[in-house]
């Protein structure tokens, strides 16, 4: 019976095996995180010619939203294993990479040839299987360290009572056609944050880290599942029949469901004098209701 027969790319002393995801040097598996093997694999299929950063990153990380920066780090991680060799990858600035180092496919049947295209014998096939399967366990828990320390430790300037409720405050979305309502909306919502951190025993994230969630395409459960948070607080601002209607919403990360919702109205004329005040009654309801249900104790209570 026919053995399936695959590609295999050969380049100075290396051989990579799009089969079973491996790089190896000699005869040794290359260690390289599955990310930057896949970031190989994308630029030996379209050696020779350059792949745009875009198109890159979409067949990489086809389900998510990454920066530039993800896509630099795995290139980088490639030059360090194929140094020495020569220049393999190219950068073309402002553009994209390209292979670049001379290559030769051959074809081999699957699971019948070694890096040399000797006959690969089942313990050695055995041990590769473990080495990707330890590589892969590394990366995931180097993986996790990353994302714990990014997300989950706080600097020693922040101090954080036991039992305090961490939230982010959602721009609040401008339903008004006024020339005023879109800055009004902006200059509430960080009023807004700054009055919730007045309060005492609530952790408020920084609007810059909710704004660059939201430039990532990351919906806002998301966000504060990432962020450990507990709660957001949104909500609308319109005219409607000469009043300004705000309307704050407090939701429980979690489920999405609602913890409180309410509606203020102020004179439509006074746009640039109820920010304040406006922020100021909303920040103490939301307050209120954390201390409701025993989140924390609200300094501003009786």
């Amino acid at each position: 019976m026919n053995q399936p027969i695959e590609r295999v790319y050969e380049f100075g002393p290396f051989r990579y095996d799009p089969g079973q995801r491996l790089l190896f040097r000699n005869g040794e598996v290359a260690p390289l995180m599955p990310k930057a093997i896949d970031t190989l694999h994308v630029l030996l299929e379209r050696r020779g010619r350059v792949v745009e950063k875009a198109e890159l990153m979409k067949l990489v990380w086809p389900d998510t939203v990454i920066e530039e920066v993800g896509l630099a780090r795995n290139i980088s991680l490639l030059r360090k294993v194929l140094e020495g060799e020569g220049v393999c990858i190219e950068t073309i600035p402002r553009r994209g990479y390209r292979f670049v180092a001379p290559v030769t496919e051959i074809e081999s049947q699957l699971g019948r040839t070694t890096p040399r295209g000797e006959a690969t014998p089942p313990a050695q096939r055995s041990r590769l299987r473990l080495a990707w399967w330890l590589a892969s366990a590394i990366s995931v828990i180097v993986l996790g360290g990353i994302i714990y320390w990014q997300f989950y430790t706080p600097s020693k300037y922040l101090t954080l009572q036991e039992g305090a409720p961490s939230l982010a405050v959602v721009p609040f979305e401008c339903l008004s056609a006024e020339p005023d309502g879109a800055a009004f909306c902006q200059g509430f919502s960080e009023l807004l944050v700054a009055d919730l951190a007045k309060l005492g025993g609530i952790s408020v994230v920084a609007p810059s880290t909710v704004r660059r969630h939201q430039r990532m395409g990351n919906s806002m459960g998301l966000m504060g599942r990432l962020l450990g948070l507990e709660v957001l607080v949104e909500g609308t601002i319109r005219e409607v029949g000469g009043q300004i209607r705000i309307t704050p919403k407090l939701v429980d990360v979690h489920t999405g469901r609602l913890i409180w919702a309410d509606s203020y109205e102020y004179p439509a004329a006074e746009w640039d004098r109820i920010e304040t005040g406006a922020a100021r009654e909303v920040a103490a309801q939301v307050g209120a209701h954390l201390a409701i249900h025993g989140a924390f104790r609200n300094p501003g209570a009786r």
